[in-house]
C-alpha cells in the first residue's frame, strides 16, 4: 500500500483504467471466442445431420425403389414369358455335343481375357479347372455369347443373336434387347434369370462369366449371388424380394456386388429367379450429389458403413486426391494388400475399416453428433445414424474436417488479438489524457464541495460553467437524452421483431407469444390444405445463372404470397420447390375450400404469366385436401411451427403420389363434394397413403398455356394422319391384339367396322378438345353406357400403348417427344374420365 501512495493521482488513474480496460477486453475478447466457436460448432452439426438425414431419406427411397422394380420385373408377363422360355430353349441345350475347337476357345478365353483382369484386381492367381464351365449347355452358351463374340470384354452384352440357329438364341434375340434396355435405363449392374430348381443362370445381360453356369455347384455357388438365391428359394412368396449385402464378386473381376432377387411366378406355380445387381455407381451419385459434395465444403462427406464395420461407398479422398489417400491410410496402419486392392479396384467399398465412435453408434441404430477421429485419424465433425433398409444393417455417417469448420473461428481469433492490441494501445494514449483532464478539476471540485455545491440536481442540469462539472452536467444531459434515444430504438426493435414472427407464424400465435405462452400447440377441426411443387428449376438451372434463377423464383413466390393473403390463406412453408399453405387456420372462412381452390388457380395464371414474362417453361402441381390437422411451435433455441396430421399427409400425398401432369390440380373427395357445381372435375387415378388405405381423387380441368399447346399439337399431328387413318386404324387393332389378346373379345362386328369406329372416336374426340366443359359429360355418359362395367384398369393402358406405337410408326420423325407427351396428357384425360 505504502509503494501505491508514492504513485501520483494520475499515475494511479492511468495504471487502474489500464488494468480495467485490459481485463474488459480480454473478458469480451475470450467470451466472444467461445460464443462464436459454439455457434459455428452448433451450426456446422446442423448442417451435417441436415445433409446426412436427406441423404438418408434418399438411399432408403432408392433402395426401396430398387426392391419395387425387382417386385414388378418378377410379376411382368414378359418376364414370365422370356423365363419360361429361355429356360425350356436352355434345357434342349444340355446334351449338345461340344468341338473340340470350342473348348479351345473358351479356355483361351479364361486365360487370355478374364485371369489377367481378374488377377490385376484381386492379385491373385487363378486356375482354370475353377472357373472353366463343365456342363455342355454351359460351354455352347459360352462359346456362342463369350468366346466366340468378336466384341471387345465389357461390350459382350451387345450380342443379341449368336447365328447359331438354336431356339435359345432366336428367344434371345427376341428378349435381350428388352433386358438390356431395362438394364440400362435403371442403371442395374447386371439382370439375372435363373432356375428356380437348379439354380443355373439361364440369361443374362452383361454376359459375364456367371452367364450359364450352376449356383449350387459352380464357380460362384459360394457368391452372394448364391446366398440371394438361396433366400427367394426359403421364402418364395410371390412378391417377396431378397436382399444380399456387398461381397467381393469374381464375375465382376473382384468388385463389391449386392443383389436383389424375388420368384417369377406364372399363375400359381414358381418358374423362376429374376435378380439384379445393385449398381454402384448410383449409390455415390446420391451420397456425393455427383461428385459436387453440395453443403459439405472442401473435406466433407458423406458415407455408408455395415455391420462389419466396412465401408460400403467411396471415400472422397479416393475420388479427389488418391495419392494422399494412399498415404493417409499407410498412416493408420492399413494393410499393403488393403491398399493394393483398392487402387487396383478403385473402391473403398468392403476394403476400407470404419472403426469410430460414428461407425458403432450408426450401426447400433442410434442417432447423434460429435467431434472423433474419422477412419482416417483426421479429427471431424461427425452426425450418424442408422438406415432403416430391410436385410441391410448399414449406417450413414456425414463427416466434415475439424480444421475446415473452424476455419472461420481462427481468422476470427486472429482479428480479435489484433483488435485487443489496438484497443490497448489506444487506453493508453486515453488513459493518460484522461487523467491529465480529471486532474485539473480537482481543486475546483474541492472548492465546489466546500462551497456545497455539489448536490445532486434534477434533470436536466443547466450549469452556465465551462469547468469539467458543467462538461459533467452536459455529458450527463447528453447520456439521458441517449437512454430515451435507446427506449425509442427497443420499442422500434421490438415492432421489428414483432413483424419478423409474423413471417413464420399467424398473427394469432405471434399473440400467444408475445404475451408469455410457451406451450403452443392445437387441434384445428377444419382446415384446407394446397400443397404444390414447382416444376422444372433444375432444367432451368441449367441454362440459366444462380442470381436468373433466384430472381425468377422470387418474382413467383412474392405474387404467390401476395395472392394468399387475398384469399385469406396462410402460406406456411418453401422448402425447395415445394409451396405449402393453409386457409382456416388462424381465421374461420365458411368458404375456405373455395378460397383454397381460386388461389390454386390464380398460382396458374401467375405461373403462365412468368413462363411467358421471362420466357421460360416452369410447372406448377398442385394438391387440395381439407380436413382436421395439428399445429404446434416445437423447439425453444431455434422454434418453427408445425403442421402435421391426415390432412397434411393426404395433400403432400397427393401431390407426389397421384401422378399429376403438368400445370394440374388434383383433389379429394370433400373438395370434389363443395365444389362439384362450381368447377369441372374429372375422376382421376386413387392414392394409395399409408395407414389410410386408398384415397379418391378428382382433377381439375384447367386452361393452362402448356394444355392449350398440347391440343393444339395433338390437333395438327392427326390432320397429318387423315390420309393414312385406314391403316391406323388397322395396324392399332394388330399391335392391341398382340399385346393383350384377351381384349379382343370386347370388341364386336368386322374389322373394317372396328376401324371405322375408331377413327369416328378419334375424331370426335379430337374436335371436342376446344370445348372441354361439353367432351367430358360426353365421355363419362359414354362410359356409363358401354366400357365401366368391362374394361379393367390394364385395359386402358394397353390401349394407350397399341395407340401411341401406332402414331409412332406412321408419323416417323414428325412423333417428336412433345407430340409423343400431347397425345399422352390427352388420352390420360380422357381415359380416366371413362375408367372411372
Amino acid at each position: 500500500m505504502a509503494i501505491v501512495n508514492r504513485f501520483s493521482i494520475k499515475s494511479r488513474l492511468m495504471v487502474l483504467l489500464l488494468l480495467v480496460s485490459l481485463g474488459s477486453v480480454l473478458t469480451t475478447g475470450i467470451l466472444s471466442w467461445l460464443r462464436f466457436r459454439k455457434s459455428f460448432e452448433t451450426r456446422t452439426f446442423a448442417q451435417l445431420t441436415s445433409i446426412r438425414a436427406s441423404k438418408a431419406n434418399e438411399i432408403e427411397s432408392y433402395l426401396r425403389n430398387l426392391r419395387s422394380q425387382v417386385e414388378i420385373l418378377s410379376a411382368d408377363r414378359m418376364v414370365v414369358s422370356a423365363m419360361v422360355e429361355l429356360n425350356s430353349a436352355y434345357q434342349e441345350l444340355q446334351n449338345q455335343v461340344i468341338p473340340t475347337d470350342w473348348a479351345k476357345k473358351i479356355e483361351d478365353f479364361y486365360a487370355k481375357d478374364f485371369f489377367p483382369r481378374l488377377a490385376e484386381t484381386t492379385q491373385e492367381e487363378q486356375t482354370l479347372s475353377n472357373y472353366r464351365p463343365t456342363k455342355q449347355v454351359a460351354q455352347y452358351l459360352q462359346y456362342h455369347y463369350i468366346a466366340n463374340n468378336s466384341l471387345p470384354f465389357g461390350e459382350k452384352k451387345n450380342l443379341a443373336d449368336a447365328q447359331d440357329k438354336s431356339d435359345y438364341s432366336k428367344f434371345h434375340s427376341q428378349y435381350h434387347p428388352i433386358f438390356r434396355d431395362i438394364s440400362e435405363k435403371f442403371g442395374y449392374d447386371d439382370l439375372f434369370l435363373i432356375d428356380f430348381n437348379t439354380e443355373e443362370i439361364i440369361y443374362s445381360v452383361e454376359k459375364e462369366t456367371d452367364f450359364a453356369t450352376g449356383l449350387q455347384r459352380g464357380p460362384y455357388r459360394r457368391s452372394n449371388l448364391a446366398t440371394v438365391v438361396e433366400s427367394v428359394k426359403d421364402n418364395p412368396g410371390q412378391g417377396f424380394v431378397q436382399v444380399v449385402d456387398f461381397k467381393p464378386y469374381a464375375a465382376s473381376l473382384g468388385a463389391p456386388a449386392a443383389f436383389f432377387a424375388s420368384a417369377i411366378y406364372n399363375g400359381p406355380h414358381i418358374v423362376g429367379i429374376v435378380a439384379i445387381q445393385l449398381p454402384v455407381d448410383e449409390l455415390n451419385n446420391i451420397l456425393t450429389s455427383n461428385e459436387q459434395w453440395d453443403g459439405l465444403g472442401e473435406t466433407g462427406e458423406v458415407y455408408l458403413v455395415g455391420a462389419d464395420s466396412l465401408m460400403r461407398s467411396l471415400s472422397r479422398s479416393l475420388i479427389q486426391n488418391p495419392e494422399g489417400y494412399e498415404a493417409s491410410l499407410r498412416d493408420v496402419g492399413l494393410s499393403d494388400r488393403n491398399i493394393d486392392l483398392i487402387k487396383n479396384l478403385n473402391t473403398s467399398i468392403l476394403l476400407q475399416p470404419v472403426k469410430t465412435k460414428a461407425s458403432s453408434s450408426a450401426i447400433a441404430g442410434v442417432a447423434g453428433t460429435g467431434v472423433m477421429d474419422n477412419y482416417q485419424g483426421i479429427s471431424v465433425l461427425s452426425s450418424y445414424e442408422g438406415l432403416k433398409i430391410e436385410g441391410l444393417e448399414w449406417g450413414i455417417i456425414a463427416e466434415v474436417n475439424f480444421a475446415e469448420a473452424f476455419e472461420p473461428l481462427y481468422g476470427l481469433q486472429t482479428s480479435l488479438i489484433i483488435l485487443a492490441a489496438i484497443i490497448l494501445l489506444l487506453v493508453i494514449l486515453l488513459s493518460n489524457i484522461a487523467a491529465q483532464n480529471f486532474v485539473k478539476p480537482l481543486q475546483t471540485l474541492i472548492n465546489a464541495t466546500s462551497q456545497g455545491e455539489e448536490g445532486q440536481m434534477a434533470s436536466p442540469i443547466n450549469w452556465d460553467r465551462k469547468d469539467e462539472f458543467g462538461q459533467l452536467g452536459q455529458a450527463l444531459n447528453s447520456m439521458l437524452d441517449k437512454i430515451a434515444g435507446q427506449s425509442k430504438l427497443l420499442v422500434s426493435k421490438d415492432s421489428e421483431n414483432k413483424a419478423l414472427l409474423l413471417n413464420f407464424l399467424p398473427d394469432v400465435v405471434v399473440a400467444r407469444v408475445k404475451q408469455g405462452e410457451s406451450e403452443i400447440a392445437d387441434a384445428v377441426t377444419q382446415v384446407t390444405v394446397l400443397w404444390a411443387s414447382i416444376t422444372g428449376l433444375n432444367k432451368l438451372s441449367g441454362h440459366k445463372s444462380t442470381r436468373e434463377v433466384a430472381t425468377i423464383l422470387n418474382q413467383l413466390v412474392n405474387a404467390f404470397d401476395e395472392q394468399a393473403e387475398q384469399y385469406g390463406v396462410e402460406k406456411q412453408n418453401t422448402i425447395g420447390a415445394n409451396y405449402v399453405a393453409v386457409c382456416g387456420l388462424s381465421r374461420a372462412y365458411l368458404d375456405q375450400i373455395d378460397r383454397t381452390v381460386n388461389f390454386g388457380l390464380r398460382m396458374l395464371e401467375t405461373l403462365q404469366q412468368i413462363n411467358q414474362q421471362h420466357q421460360v417453361h416452369l410447372g406448377l402441381r398442385i394438391g387440395i385436401h381439407s380436413g382436421a390437422m395439428m399445429a404446434a411451435i416445437i423447439g425453444t433455441q431455434k422454434f418453427s411451427y408445425h403442421l402435421w396430421g391426415e390432412t397434411v399427409k393426404v395433400a403432400a400425398n397427393l401431390n407426389s403420389k397421384a401422378g399429376l401432369g403438368l400445370n394440374s390440380i388434383v383433389v379429394t373427395q370433400p373438395i370434389f363434394t363443395s365444389l362439384s357445381e362450381q368447377h369441372l372435375f374429372i375422376p382421376h387415378r386413387s392414392v394409395e397413403i399409408e395407414d389410410l388405405g386408398q384415397l379418391a381423387t378428382w382433377l381439375l380441368v384447367t386452361r393452362t398455356g402448356v394444355f392449350d399447346e398440347q391440343i393444339d399439337i395433338v390437333k395438327t399431328s392427326f390432320n397429318d394422319l387423315l390420309p393414312e387413318a385406314d391403316s391406323l386404324a388397322k395396324i392399332f387393332y394388330e399391335q392391341l391384339y398382340e399385346m393383350a389378346p384377351s381384349v379382343r373379345s370386347m370388341f364386336k362386328g368386322e374389322p373394317h367396322q372396328r376401324q371405322q369406329q375408331l377413327l369416328y372416336v378419334l375424331q370426335s374426340a379430337v374436335k371436342g378438345l376446344s370445348n372441354l366443359e361439353e367432351l367430358v359429360p360426353k365421355v363419362q355418359d359414354f362410359g356409363r353406357r358401354y366400357v365401366g362395367h368391362r374394361v379393367k384398369e390394364k385395359d386402358y393402358e394397353n390401349v394407350g400403348e397399341a395407340l401411341l406405337w401406332s402414331l409412332k410408326q406412321k408419323l416417323g420423325q414428325d412423333f417428336t417427344p412433345e407430340v409423343q407427351k400431347a397425345w399422352a396428357a390427352v388420352y390420360n384425360l380422357l381415359s380416366g374420365v371413362l375408367s372411372r
